[in-house]
């Protein structure tokens, strides 16, 4: 790894706003300066605090923190470094000195997360998502797991803010209260028999009314003879009432549509995107429910420069005039979560559903490849369905024993999959380095691959684009999620190179990239452009071939390793991986990463041969963040072939 001098990385220091004794050391900016803060003024230098020296490092795994600085120094622990370190229990969150923690990042304890809930659930202990039994008042509730849309009906004394918050229907004061209209007489401010008015529950179907909150419907209307009556729900009349899980939509009642994006639903078959989000909502796509991976696309934000400018990363953008629907973004590590969790491993059976229903919307998924595709995310062992011939070709960790390789999702996501795949350094493990984008717990790891445990968080993985994934996999992602692969030709309309070393017609500047042997403080979003230049730098200084040239960017694209976030640990190259859309180059209709990080996966197949092995698919031309170059259309591989710098997108005719 290329080393700076100590002089010039004081000069960058300064430069990136961090001075290089306190940014070291840890101390304050009194105590740095070898002033005493305790002193009220006049103290000699003898009674100042001495100053720590600072821990030289070669890499982040010397210092306590994690975090080796530009200069060779351990930097002290902070909340905005990008590393888990100090009392922190996830990256920059939880602890005593960090903010509270996100659903889905490392916890201690409840206080360490927003939602208040901290739990084991198998993969480690994570912040969870509110829930109506989780003993925390959070989401949407008025009280202690009731109220609000989602928990059950408050009891009296609870905490309410509408009287749909309470079991009797009365909220008064804030607090729900007992129903005390039960004389058998319509009577004071009732409209009907006990229901009704300022004080008594909401009318059922057909009693008399005078406005609409007297209605358990919602809705007063002419019942006929100029009697206001409470009006039975229907689909169309402006209301959320009956099971409906927001206005006139949802619910599964006979004749109500289903949801459209961002109305509310309680699971997926309330919405027309058969997605239901981890917030309630109907997603974009059936394959953006989850929160990391599935709203983290777009600028800024966390692996970012300035705030987050995110949306739904099913996000899509024509390709070319009239084109087909292309994703804005490369499918991410979360959107295959989603799909896998969804079809529980069994991709096999989700193409040959999809088939049987007419739904594979143009792509090639040939009957004779379906051996190939997985039936279980643990192969045989977790199923026991495996004849024979599914136990076959590639064993894995020990030669003896095979466990039905075709059939476990795992091996498509890390690793080796079948004997005879043309990339030889596929990139596709933790170590060596490796970059497999999708999580995967600790004892998986060492299960199938015998590698270290992930050194990132799932979250972290999960906002990251998928790679490692064979065409097989990718394409039957593509059609679950309603789609299939982009074509090369469809990857050229939205605006990806057209040729051979040509320049992308919509990118000024193009991407520069400072190479594996510099370290983060010269790459994005440590650094900007901007930065860089500011350090003015002589050709004579080692570190100037890390500026960027007139008309070259660090944040046009990601590009041979202009791009580190969060901070490497040690072999999980993951982190060169940016999150889909934090580089800011966009094709005229708006697709990122068009450039970069990573090559695409398409449809464009051979179909001459029934072995998925023996079958081609073309690549696109993206290059990539290892340094593969963009605009060289040389890729085409097997069927079964992945790589740790090959990624996919999905279109939608």
């Amino acid at each position: 790894m290329h080393r700076t001098t100590r002089t010039a990385l004081s000069v960058i220091l300064v430069a990136l706003g961090c001075v290089p004794v306190a940014c070291n050391s840890g101390g304050d900016a009194a105590s740095d300066a070898g002033v005493d803060p305790a002193a009220d003024g006049g103290a000699s230098a003898a009674d100042a605090a001495p100053v720590e020296p600072a821990t030289p490092c070669a890499k982040p795994t010397d210092c306590p923190s994690k975090v080796c600085t530009a200069a060779g120094v351990c930097a002290a622990a902070a909340p905005t470094d990008g590393v888990k370190n100090g009392t922190e229990t996830d990256v920059d969150c939880g602890g005593s000195a960090a903010p509270r923690c996100d659903v889905l990042k490392g916890c201690a304890s409840a206080s360490d997360c927003t939602t208040g809930v901290c739990k084991d659930v198998g993969v480690g202990v994570q912040c969870q998502p509110p829930s109506p039994t989780d003993g925390v008042k959070n989401g949407d509730e008025t009280d202690v797991d009731c109220g609000g849309a989602k928990a059950a009906k408050c009891i009296d004394g609870k905490a309410c803010a509408v009287r749909n918050d309470c079991a009797n229907d009365v909220c008064s004061m804030g607090k729900c209260q007992p129903a005390i209209c039960d004389d058998g007489t319509k009577n004071g401010t009732e409209t009907d028999v006990d229901c009704g008015g300022s004080g008594c529950p909401r009318c059922i179907d057909l009693k008399g009314c005078a406005v609409a909150d007297d209605c358990k419907s919602g809705v007063c209307k002419d019942g006929g003879g100029g009697i206001l009556t409470c009006a039975v729900p229907t689909p169309s009349d402006g209301v959320k009432n009956g099971t409906e899980t927001d206005v006139d939509c949802g619910g599964g009642a006979a004749g109500t549509p289903k949801c459209a994006v961002a109305k509310a639903c309680s699971i997926h078959a309330d919405c027309a995107s058969d997605g239901c989000d981890y917030n309630g909502k109907c997603a974009r796509g059936r394959s953006c429910t989850g929160k990391y991976g599935g709203d983290t696309c777009g600028t800024g934000g966390a692996g970012g420069q300035g705030a987050a400018a995110w949306e739904s990363c099913c996000a899509t953008a024509p390709a070319g005039a009239g084109g087909v629907a292309m994703n804005k973004y490369q499918v991410t590590s979360g959107r295959m979560r989603e799909f896998l969790t969804r079809v529980k491993g069994n991709v096999r059976q989700a193409v040959r559903d999809a088939r049987a229903a007419g739904q594979l919307h143009g792509a090639t998924m040939d009957a004779a490849w379906d051996l190939y595709l997985p039936t279980a995310m643990d192969g045989c062992e977790q199923t026991g369905t495996c004849d024979a011939s599914e136990l076959s070709d590639h064993a894995y960790k020990d030669a003896t024993v095979y466990q039905g390789i075709y059939t476990s999702a795992y091996r498509y996501l890390g690793g080796t999959t079948f004997n005879g795949q043309s990339l030889s350094q596929q990139g596709c493990s933790v170590i060596s380095p490796g970059t497999h984008a999708y999580w995967m717990d600790a004892a998986t790891q060492a299960k199938y691959f015998g590698d270290i445990p992930a050194e990132q968080t799932q979250s972290d993985y999960d906002t990251k684009p998928m790679n490692c994934v064979p065409y097989l996999m990718a394409q039957a992602f593509c059609v679950w999620d309603g789609g299939r692969l982009e074509t090369q030709a469809e990857y050229i309309a939205a605006g990806g190179p057209a040729s051979d070393g040509a320049s992308v017609p919509w990118g000024t500047p193009t991407p520069f990239g400072p190479g594996s042997t510099t370290y983060f403080a010269f790459r994005f979003p440590t650094a900007t452009d901007a930065s860089l230049r500011a350090l003015n730098l002589p050709p004579s200084d080692p570190n100037f071939k890390f500026i960027p040239p007139a008309g070259k960017s660090i944040e046009w694209a990601t590009y041979l390793y202009s791009y580190e976030y969060p901070s490497l640990v040690q072999y999980d190259y993951i982190v060169h991986l940016s999150a889909p859309g934090r580089l800011t180059a966009r094709s005229p209709n708006g697709h990122a990463d068009l450039v970069g990080p990573m090559m695409e996966v398409t449809g464009d197949v051979n179909t001459s041969s029934a072995d998925p092995r023996t079958t081609n698919t073309r690549w696109t031309a993206n290059g990539s963040w290892e340094g593969h170059g963009w605009g060289y259309y040389g890729w085409n591989f097997s069927l079964v072939n992945k790589y740790g710098k090959q990624s996919l997108r999905c279109v939608y005719p």
